[in-house]
């Protein structure tokens, strides 16, 4: 399951400060199951499963950016599963 998290926050008081903060996991046992019970490998469930979770940030940078990123990213996972 991939979940994508949108942070909203309105202030209406000028000297107040707002803070927000997120926090990410290591990617569970259950979830490669659940890729791997489908016939998708545990390097492409990796894959999917990271490239899932930034892919609201690659949305909004620059097509050419967001492209070197996903290459970059790509080469980063390469063989480094398992």
């Amino acid at each position: 399951m991939i979940l994508t998290q949108l942070s909203w926050q309105q202030v209406g008081c000028t000297s107040g400060r707002v803070e927000h903060e997120a926090s990410t996991s290591k990617i569970g046992e259950d979830q490669l199951f659940y890729f791997q019970q489908r016939g998708i490998d545990h390097e492409k469930a990796v894959a999917a499963m990271i490239g899932g979770f930034c892919r609201a940030v690659f949305e909004h940078l620059p097509y050419e950016f967001a492209q070197e990123v996903d290459a970059l990213m790509n080469l980063k996972l390469e063989g480094s599963v398992g």
